[in-house]
């Protein structure tokens, strides 16, 4: 079982569970799913745009399979981890979780590597089916397998074959489910579409028809920006947000950064005065030029480094590579200073982007020079 290679990236370190209160109907309709065991659905397809709040919605859904006992595993895709944005260590991934979360299935899973030792090498379906159809087989109960964020995974045709593996999967085994999230992708809905095993809720986390996710914004604000902001003014950056969650929870963030020499008042008025409601673009430009200008440059490059990585680095890395690039830079100061967009992880002391929207709002700034000289 040792053998079986694992993605390090953990994804608590940039995902969080549902605040209390929040997201209340869309899981409930993931609960029934998964609790159904006379529905011809096994798969339950989550699709919806960034920054809506797909992954916090998986990791809620991940934790209370946990503690059912019903959870198998989960894999959550990355665009910021090399490892985390290929499926080529999906299946180790999975059966090592599959032993940790249903230790019964140890055996099972061990005499499968046994009896195909080079089963790494081998396509993703055979992998797949070697290392956790099979062993599930000698399961009774109910399993189920959270895949998110699997427009994340940088190869169309790694995505094809995956959405495969899992529709082959779920026809042979009965008592496996399997819950994935995505942003609107061709190439899944290629696959998933024309599938009548699959449950579909597409656009409801950020709809701002639906009044409940609007109320979720609402709680979410109010208790985040109480005794920061007055109740009008939260009202307002409610109203500013039009129903995406990230571009809320990144507002507050910027507000609540006790670190910043500008006033949240400030930060406010610029929040509420740029033109387009729920533009995060605008909302990342504004992060960067809260930042003195004189250290621009510095901050620039060090999120290039980052950018660049083939793996998160630690603050100790970034500070390496600095030292050494002879660049006047400070790892810790930087996740100080944008703390509302970077994290650093608390086990493995790794920086993290928090959302992919931010990855990818930096390499736009880089590859097309009006975006960058705008934003700079």
């Amino acid at each position: 079982m040792l053998q079986l290679p694992i993605v390090a990236f953990a994804a608590s370190s940039v995902h969080r569970t549902c605040l209390k209160g929040t997201r209340e109907t869309v899981l409930q309709t993931i609960w029934h799913w998964a609790d159904d065991d006379t529905s011809e659905k096994p798969i339950f397809w989550l699709c919806d745009i960034a920054g809506s709040g797909k992954s916090t919605v998986a990791m809620s859904a991940a934790e209370s399979w946990q503690e059912k006992g019903v959870l198998g595993g989960r894999f959550f895709f990355s665009i910021s981890s090399n490892e985390a944005s290929t499926t080529e260590k999906f299946c180790s991934t999975i059966a090592r979780d599959l032993v940790h979360h249903i230790p019964e299935l140890a055996p099972h899973v061990a005499g499968a590597v046994k009896r195909n030792l080079s089963v790494m090498r081998s396509s993703l379906d055979e992998q797949f089916k070697t290392l956790i159809t099979d062993p599930l087989l000698c399961r009774q109960g109910r399993v189920i397998l959270v895949v998110d964020a699997l427009d994340e995974c940088k190869s169309a045709s790694q995505r094809r074959k995956l959405v495969e593996a899992v529709s082959t999967a779920v026809r042979a085994n009965k008592n496996l489910k399997i819950f994935m999230t995505s942003r609107p992708d061709p190439v899944i809905d290629a696959v998933l579409g024309p599938l009548s095993i699959k449950s579909k809720l597409e656009d409801r986390l950020h709809d701002v028809r639906h009044s409940d996710n609007i109320g979720d914004i609402t709680i979410y604000v109010h208790q985040s920006l109480d005794g920061i902001l007055s109740k009008e003014k939260r009202q307002k950056l409610i109203d500013k947000s039009n129903g995406l969650f990230i571009w809320a929870s990144t507002a507050c963030r910027v507000l609540s950064d006790y670190t910043s020499l500008i006033p949240a008042e400030s930060t406010y008025n610029r929040l509420v005065s740029m033109d387009q409601a729920g533009a995060i673009d605008d909302l990342y430009s504004l992060i960067f030029e809260r930042v003195a200008f004189e250290y621009h440059a510095v901050m620039y490059q060090m999120l290039a480094l980052l950018l660049a990585a083939f793996e998160p680095l630690t603050a100790d890395d970034l500070d390496d590579i600095l030292k050494h690039a002879g660049v006047e830079g400070s790892a810790s100061a930087l996740v100080r200073n944008l703390g509302s967009v970077l994290t650093e992880d608390g086990t493995t002391k790794q920086i993290q982007f928090r959302h992919p929207t931010l990855v990818e709002y930096l390499r736009r700034c880089s590859s097309n020079p009006t975006v960058e000289a705008h934003n700079k």
